[in-house]
């Protein structure tokens, strides 16, 4: 960090006026990048390539350099070829399928006196087995997800991009050498600009954060450019009587060369603040369902959700968007609460996982079968239940 005492020893005799264009006493000032990065690598390793060279203009999030990553690379591909195999999946889907018409014919069978219990019990039991192996199938398939997502993160961290866009001022390292914790190039952001002051202490209270001041560079850019005061430093230099400003300044056109010195002639108007758009602020929580059948209670009276708020800029009034959800039950009515669990579980055997009783309120009796924020998507969940010939009907909530 730059000994800011130092400096202000160095730059004490700057402080004799210097009249510019209105006859305002100014100050000198020099321009500097508003940031230096030396980027290195996270990791130890070869460089493989450095795409930059001194003097290129780089964007944020470019690609600066490259280590090798040939058994990274290999990683990837086993692990995104790992991750796209979803046979094992569709495997147990249909060994599920045919399980549960295996037991349904099996069932009709018993309830006739036509098959032994042992037989329904074994079928039952292979049933059950297979949809715990389909589960099975999935939490593979989801692990190999997270592998492909690790190995892919490995891989990245060989390639070096730039945190910042700027301009390479220096570069340290060439293809074939290590990194070991080695800077690969220099990078100085450039816009905007940093132009760093020494006042001395008659202007203390005088320039706050905010105010806008007149820079005149040095030729051969001269010209009158705006900025704006970042930092006040509250501490003083006791030896030199000074203390430290910075400013900011725009360099859209890199029309302005850091490393100039250049004349600050502080303005007395501060910088105009836009204000911020009005906020809209939503409401829209929906309670997590896991898939089980157990006995579930709601209220006697369908109720919407949170309303979403609405900022208005002329007044600042609010009003309440109420928002349906849309819950699928049963098309039979009310059933004593044993019946409709032993119907839950004949769901269950056609391939509804999600089923929840309802013991309470004015749908009491009936099976819940899912809960949906969008009508299109309980509709075509309805229609596929009608497919497995389940009578449904929607209720909004």
């Amino acid at each position: 960090m730059r000994n800011w005492h130092q400096l202000a020893g160095g730059l004490i005799c700057l402080f004799s006026s210097a009249i510019i264009a209105e006859g305002t006493e100014s100050l000198d000032g020099v321009i500097e990048p508003f940031m230096t990065v030396e980027l290195s690598s996270r990791i130890d390793g070869i460089l493989e390539a450095v795409s930059v060279d001194v003097g290129d203009s780089i964007d944020r999030n470019q690609i600066v350099a490259k280590l090798e990553s040939e058994v990274e690379q290999a990683a990837l591909e086993y692990a995104r070829a790992k991750a796209s195999i979803n046979s094992d999946v569709r495997l147990q889907e249909v060994s599920l399928a045919y399980g549960r018409r295996q037991l349904n014919r099996v069932k009709e069978l018993h309830e006739k006196n036509l098959s032994s219990f042992q037989d329904f019990d074994k079928v039952e039991t292979e049933t059950r087995l297979t949809r715990y192996k389909l589960a099975q199938a999935k939490e593979n398939k989801f692990l190999a997800e997270l592998d492909l997502k690790q190995a892919e993160a490995l891989y990245n961290r060989h390639t070096i991009r730039s945190p910042v866009s700027g301009i390479v001022v220096e570069r340290y390292l060439n293809p074939g050498e290590s990194v070991e914790e080695r800077p690969i190039v220099k990078i100085a952001q450039i816009n905007p600009l940093r132009i760093e002051v020494v006042a001395p202490v008659s202007m203390l209270g005088k320039v706050k954060t905010g105010q806008l001041a007149m820079i005149r560079p040095e030729l051969p850019v001269g010209g009158n450019h705006q900025a704006v005061v970042k930092i006040v430093d509250p501490i003083l230099d006791a030896a030199s009587g000074t203390f430290r400003i910075r400013l900011e300044i725009p360099n859209d056109d890199y029309s302005l060369t850091s490393g100039l010195r250049c004349q600050v002639r502080f303005l007395d108007r501060m910088v105009e603040i836009q204000p911020k758009p009005a906020v809209v602020a939503s409401a829209d929580k929906v309670a997590e369902v896991k898939p089980s059948t157990e006995v579930v209670d709601t209220p006697d009276t369908t109720a919407a959700d949170s309303a979403s708020v609405e900022s208005r800029a002329d007044g600042g009034d609010r009003k309440a968007a109420q928002k349906e959800r849309y819950l699928v039950v049963t098309q039979d009515s009310l059933l004593p609460l044993k019946k409709a669990l032993r119907k839950a579980e004949t769901l269950k055997q056609k391939g509804v996982e999600d089923t929840w009783v309802i013991a309470k309120g004015s749908l009491k009796g009936h099976i819940s079968l899912g809960y949906f924020k969008n009508r299109r998507v309980a509709d075509n969940y309805q229609k596929r239940l009608a497919d497995l010939g389940i009578e449904t009907r929607i209720v909004a909530q």
